[in-house]
């Protein structure tokens, strides 16, 4: 991953997006500390679709964990009894 300094992003960024465009990520650096990344937008949406079905999946896992179970009593009731 290459690291720039926020004006060499500003007169080279047409080069560094066609860096981008190869694959390359380029993170861009403000006295030394990073401030922004550019990364393809194909990558981001293929991040973005991966992040999606984590989330989905992990909800489905949750529905499972949740079948057959119920609460009985106020949730008050249920509150204090797991104060216990």
């Amino acid at each position: 991953m290459k690291e720039v300094a926020v004006y060499e992003a500003k007169t080279r960024l047409s080069e560094l997006l066609l860096e981008v465009e190869r694959g390359e990520q380029v993170t861009i650096t403000r006295r030394g500390v990073a401030v922004a990344r550019l990364v393809s937008a194909a990558a981001s949406k293929r991040a973005a679709g991966g992040q999606r079905q984590q989330v989905a999946a992990t909800f489905e896992r949750l529905r499972r964990q949740r079948e057959g179970v119920a609460l009985e009593g106020t949730l008050k009731d249920i509150l204090a009894e797991g104060r216990d």
